[in-house]
C-alpha cells in the first residue's frame, strides 16, 4: 500500500488522473443505480395500482352476482310462500265459518266440491283419474268426523289448483286435518296411497308420525300475542328433505289453522316446493374457468355443492343425484382445513361478505380463492326461529388475475432487457470518459513537467533553454520569466492555442452532454415502445380465434380488425355459451393505449356476463355500462364507446345497444338496414342507462348475411377526400353476398383499400361477417 501511495505522490498527473476517474465512475454508477431502481419502482407501482383496481372490480362483480342470485332464489321461494298464505287465509276463513257453511249442505252438492272415495288397503282414497287426491288413513277411515272434515275443506278445490299453478317449483299443495282427524286433500293427484309403501306407512297418522313437534310451536304462536306481533305471517318452513315420491330435494311450508272458538289446532295447509331447478340454477354458475357456486343454510350445512367444491374444501359429504345433476351435501365445519372452518364461522355470524381464502388442495398446492356470499331473507322455522340460507360463489384468484400476471411477467422481462442495455451503454461511456480523462490529465500536467525540467536546468546553470509553455495561469507567468526574449510572441501563441483548447474542451463537454441525453431518450423510447407492444399484443390475444368461431354449427363467421395506431379502440367478440352465441362490436372514442385498455375492459365484462348465466340482454348491457363507467372514472379518462351486443339462438338475433347500423343482405340480394340509434346510448357516459336500452329482433334464413362494422370503414377517405360511406359498404355487400363469410369479408376489404389507395388511414377498422348456414 505504501509503495502504491508513493507511486501516485511522485506524479501530479497520476493524482489528477485517479481523482477524475474515481469521480466519473462513482457518479455514473450512482446515476445508473438510481435510474434502474426508479424505473422498476414506477413499473411496480403501476402494476400494483392495476392489481388493486382489478381486485376491487372483481370484488364488486362477485358481490353483485351473489346478491342477484340470492334475490332470484328468494323470489321463487317468496312466491311459493305468498301463494300458500293466500290458500291458508282462505282455509282459516273456512275454519272460522265452519258452522255456517255446514248448515248449508246444498253447497256441497256442487260437483267441484265433491271428492268421491273408494276403499283401498283399508284406507279411503280418490280414484287415480280424479283432479284432487283425498286420503283418509285406515286408523280413522270409519270415523264420521274425518269424512266431515274432508267434505268441509273440499271448498279448497275452488282455488287449490290455481295456487299450485302460480309457481313452477311447486311439487304439491295440500290440506291436512287436525290431530284427531289428519285427513289429506292434495293437488295434483299423485295418488299418495302409492307413495306410502307398506301397511305400516299407510297406517301412519300425519301429525303423530311425521311432524310431531310442529303442533306445539303453532299452539304457542296462536296463544302468544307477542309472537304474533313478531311474526305477522304464521307460515313455517321445514328443513330440506328427499321426497318419498321421487320428486327430489323438497322443502315444505305450512300455514297452520286455528279454531278460535275451541282454542285448538285445526289443521294446516302445506306446499311442497321442489328445489331441483333452483339448485340447477345455482350449480350452473361458472365464473372464469373453474369458479362455482353452492347453497348452504344459516348454520353452514351444505344444501347443494358441486364436486369441485367438495374436493377444494375437503369436507365430509354425501353424494346426491337429481336426474343428470350430481351434487353433494355436508357441512363446512367438517372440513379438515382450518381456513374453511373459519369461513364457516364467518358465514354463520354475518349476512354477506367477501373473503380471500388460502386453501391447500389434495395435491398439497396452496391456492388463493376469492369467496363472496350473500343471504336470502330469513325463513321462519318450526318453533318460530329464523334461519337464512346463503349462496356462495368461489373463484380461484389466479384465474381472475391471469392476464395481469402475464403482463407483469412481460414487463419484468422487458425491464431486465432495458437494464442490461443501460449497463452496456454505461460501460461504453465509462471507457470513453476514461480515455478522455487520461488525455486531459496528460495535457494538464505537460507544462508542469516542462517547468520542472527548466528548474533543473537553472540549477545546472543552463539559462539558454527555450520553453514552449501553453498555460496562462501562474504556471504560464512563471514560464514567461524564463522566456523574456520571446515573451510577446510566446504569449500570443500560448493565448491563441489556449483559447482553441478551451473552446475544444467546451465543445467536447457539450458533445458529451448531447450523447448522454440521446442515450437517455433512446432508452425511454425503448421502454414506451415495449409498453405499447405489450398492450397491442394483449388486445389481439383477446380477439376470438378462427378455430373458435368455426366451431359454431349454424353460423359461418369471418372477422378482421386493423388499428390505426399500435393500439386501437375498436372491439369485436364472438362467445359461445351452451346453445347460445353472443356477438359484440364496439368503438372507443379515439385510439391509442387508453382506448385499447377500455376495449379490453369491455371484452372482459362481456365475457364474464355471458359466462355467468345472465340471459337478459338489456340487463347485460346495463351492467357492462356500469362496470366501464366506474373504471373510466377510476383511470381519469374522458372516453366512451358505442357498443352493440347480439344474442343468437335458433336463427334469430336479439340486438341491444347503440352502434353503427346493422346491414342484412338476404339470399336474393335484397338489403335491410337495422338502425340501432334507439336501442341504447354510448357506454360510459352515464352510470345508469337501463331506461334507454331496447331490444330489436333479426331473423335469418339459410344464405342470409349479417354485417357488423365500425365507423373506420364508412368514414375512410380516398384520394379525392371522399368517404367510402354506407352506400359504398352496401354496394360491396350486395355484390359479394353469394360467397362464404370469409369471401364476403375479403372482397369488402379489397373494395375499401381500392377506395383508400395511397391515402392515410386515420381510424381503426373492424368488420364482422355472419352468414346463416
Amino acid at each position: 500500500m505504501k509503495k502504491l501511495l508513493a507511486f501516485f505522490n511522485r506524479s501530479f498527473q497520476r493524482k489528477l488522473l485517479i481523482f477524475n476517474l474515481v469521480s466519473v465512475i462513482l457518479t455514473a454508477i450512482v446515476l445508473f443505480v438510481f435510474l434502474t431502481v426508479s424505473f422498476r419502482s414506477v413499473n411496480d407501482f403501476s402494476l400494483a395500482l392495476n392489481t388493486d383496481s382489478m381486485e376491487q372490480t372483481v370484488q364488486d362483480f362477485l358481490m353483485r352476482s351473489v346478491r342477484e342470485q340470492s334475490d332470484i332464489t328468494w323470489l321463487q321461494l317468496k312466491a311459493a310462500q305468498d301463494n300458500l298464505s293466500v290458500l291458508g287465509r282462505t282455509a282459516q276463513k273456512i275454519v272460522d265459518h265452519a258452522a255456517d257453511i255446514q248448515a248449508n249442505q246444498s253447497i256441497f252438492q256442487t260437483p267441484l266440491f265433491q271428492n268421491p272415495l273408494t276403499e283401498e288397503s283399508g284406507a279411503l282414497t280418490s280414484p287415480v283419474d280424479a283432479s284432487f287426491d283425498a286420503l283418509i288413513p285406515p286408523p280413522i277411515a270409519a270415523d264420521p268426523r274425518a269424512q266431515q272434515q274432508l267434505a268441509l275443506f273440499s271448498l279448497l278445490n275452488l282455488s287449490m289448483d290455481a295456487v299450485f299453478d302460480g309457481n313452477v317449483n311447486n311439487a304439491s299443495i295440500y290440506f291436512v286435518g287436525d290431530q284427531s282427524s289428519p285427513v289429506m286433500l292434495s293437488y295434483p293427484n299423485y295418488h299418495r296411497i302409492i307413495t306410502l309403501r307398506g301397511q305400516e306407512a299407510l297406517d301412519s297418522l300425519y301429525w303423530r308420525d311425521f311432524f310431531s313437534t310442529n303442533i306445539d310451536g303453532w299452539e304457542r304462536y296462536y296463544t302468544d300475542a307477542g309472537l304474533q306481533q313478531q311474526f305477522p305471517n304464521p307460515v313455517t318452513v321445514e328443513e330440506p328433505y328427499y321426497d318419498a315420491g321421487g320428486r327430489g330435494l323438497v322443502v315444505t311450508m305450512f300455514y297452520p289453522l286455528w279454531d278460535h272458538q275451541g282454542a285448538q289446532f285445526a289443521g294446516a295447509v302445506g306446499v311442497d316446493i321442489a328445489l331441483n331447478k333452483m339448485i340447477e340454477n345455482i350449480l350452473s354458475i361458472h365464473i372464469a374457468e373453474t369458479g362455482f357456486a353452492f347453497l348452504v343454510d344459516g348454520q353452514g350445512k351444505i344444501i347443494a355443492m358441486p364436486e369441485a367444491g367438495v374436493e377444494l374444501f375437503q369436507i365430509t359429504y354425501e353424494e346426491k343425484l337429481l336426474g343428470s345433476l350430481v351434487y353433494y351435501e355436508g357441512a363446512l365445519d367438517t372440513s379438515s382445513d382450518l381456513a374453511v372452518q373459519e369461513l364457516s364461522a364467518l358465514m354463520v355470524a354475518s349476512q354477506e361478505g367477501y373473503e380471500r381464502l388460502a386453501l391447500t388442495d389434495l395435491g398439497g398446492n396452496l391456492r388463493q380463492e376469492m369467496v363472496a356470499y350473500a343471504s336470502l331473507p330469513p325463513f321462519t322455522m318450526p318453533g318460530y326461529v329464523e334461519d337464512s340460507w346463503k349462496i356462495v360463489i368461489v373463484v380461484p384468484e389466479e384465474e381472475i388475475f391471469s392476464a395481469l400476471n402475464q403482463t407483469r411477467q412481460q414487463v419484468q422481462e422487458q425491464s431486465l432487457r432495458v437494464s442490461l442495455l443501460s449497463l452496456v451503454i454505461l460501460v461504453a461511456i465509462l471507457a470513453f470518459v476514461s480515455l478522455v480523462t487520461v488525455r486531459f490529465s496528460t495535457n494538464a500536467t505537460r507544462d508542469l513537467r516542462t517547468l520542472a525540467r527548466a528548474a533543473d536546468g537553472i540549477s545546472a546553470k543552463n539559462y539558454d533553454m527555450e520553453l514552449k509553455l501553453r498555460s496562462q495561469d501562474e504556471i504560464g507567468q512563471l514560464g514567461r520569466a524564463f522566456e523574456t526574449m520571446s515573451g510577446e510572441i510566446r504569449e500570443y501563441t500560448v493565448n491563441l492555442e489556449g483559447k482553441v483548447a478551451e473552446r475544444t474542451a467546451d465543445l467536447r463537454k457539450a458533445n458529451d452532454e448531447i450523447s448522454r441525453l440521446n442515450d437517455q431518450l433512446r432508452g425511454e423510447n425503448l421502454r414506451l415502445g415495449a409498453e405499447l407492444d405489450v398492450a397491442r399484443r394483449l388486445q389481439l390475444m383477446v380477439l376470438p380465434p378462427e378455430q373458435e368461431t368455426s366451431n359454431i354449427p349454424d353460423l359461418d363467421i369471418a372477422s378482421f380488425m386493423r388499428p390505426a395506431d399500435e393500439v386501437g379502440g375498436d372491439y369485436y367478440d364472438v362467445l359461445r355459451v351452451g346453445e347460445t352465441v353472443y356477438l359484440g362490436i364496439g368503438d372507443v372514442t379515439g385510439h391509442g393505449l387508453p382506448s385499447g385498455v377500455i376495449m379490453l375492459m369491455a371484452q372482459t365484462a362481456l365475457l364474464t356476463l355471458s359466462k355467468s348465466g345472465e340471459k337478459d340482454m338489456e340487463r347485460m348491457l346495463s351492467i357492462l355500462n356500469q362496470v366501464l363507467y366506474n373504471n373510466i372514472l377510476r383511470i381519469h379518462e374522458d372516453k366512451n364507446m358505442t357498443m352493440a351486443i347480439l344474442k343468437y339462438r335458433n336463427r334469430e338475433f336479439s340486438i341491444v345497444g347503440q352502434h353503427e347500423s346493422v346491414l342484412v343482405c338476404r339470399q336474393d340480394g335484397s338489403l335491410e338496414v337495422v338502425d340501432t340509434m334507439d336501442l341504447g346510448m354510448p357506454i360510459g357516459l352515464e352510470e345508469d342507462i337501463e331506461k334507454y336500452i331496447m331490444t330489436s329482433q333479426i331473423k335469418l334464413q339459410t344464405g342470409d348475411t349479417l354485417l357488423l362494422y365500425t365507423d373506420g370503414v364508412t368514414e375512410a377517405f380516398g384520394r379525392k377526400k371522399k368517404q367510402f360511406g354506407i352506400d359504398g359498404l352496401k354496394n360491396s355487400l350486395v355484390r359479394h353476398h353469394k360467397m362464404d363469410a370469409r369471401g364476403v369479408m375479403e372482397h369488402i376489404l379489397a373494395d375499401l383499400y381500392v377506395h383508400i389507395g395511397e391515402a392515410t388511414i386515420f381510424d381503426d377498422i373492424a368488420i364482422l361477417v355472419i352468414k346463416q348456414k
